[in-house]
C-alpha cells in the first residue's frame, strides 16, 4: 500500500511540474486522494489521526479547486496523498 502513495504521489509532483496546470488534474489527484485514504480506512492498520488530516487534505484541494487554485489544489492533494502514506502502521 505504500508503494502505491509513494506512486501516487510522484505522479502528482510529475504533473505539477511537467504539464501546465489544468483544471482537469485537481479532481482526478482528489478522487485518488480520496480512493487511497477510504482503502486506509477499511484496512484499519493506520494511524486514524494522522489519516484524518490526510482525509482533510483532500476536501482542502477540492475546495481549492473549486476556487480556481489549480496550482495549489495539485500540491494540497499530493501532500494529502503523502500524508496518507504516512499514516500506514
Amino acid at each position: 500500500m505504500k508503494q502505491s502513495a509513494i506512486a501516487i504521489l510522484a505522479a502528482a509532483f510529475l504533473l505539477a511540474l511537467t504539464a501546465p496546470v489544468q483544471a482537469a488534474h485537481c479532481p482526478a489527484l482528489v478522487k485518488e486522494c480520496r480512493t487511497l485514504v477510504e482503502k486506509l480506512e477499511k484496512k484499519g492498520k493506520s494511524d486514524a489521526m494522522t489519516l484524518a488530516k490526510a482525509k482533510q487534505g483532500c476536501e482542502d484541494a477540492q475546495k481549492l479547486h473549486e476556487s480556481g487554485k489549480h496550482k495549489d489544489s495539485v500540491i494540497k492533494a499530493g501532500q494529502a496523498i503523502t500524508l496518507a502514506g504516512e499514516s500506514v502502521k
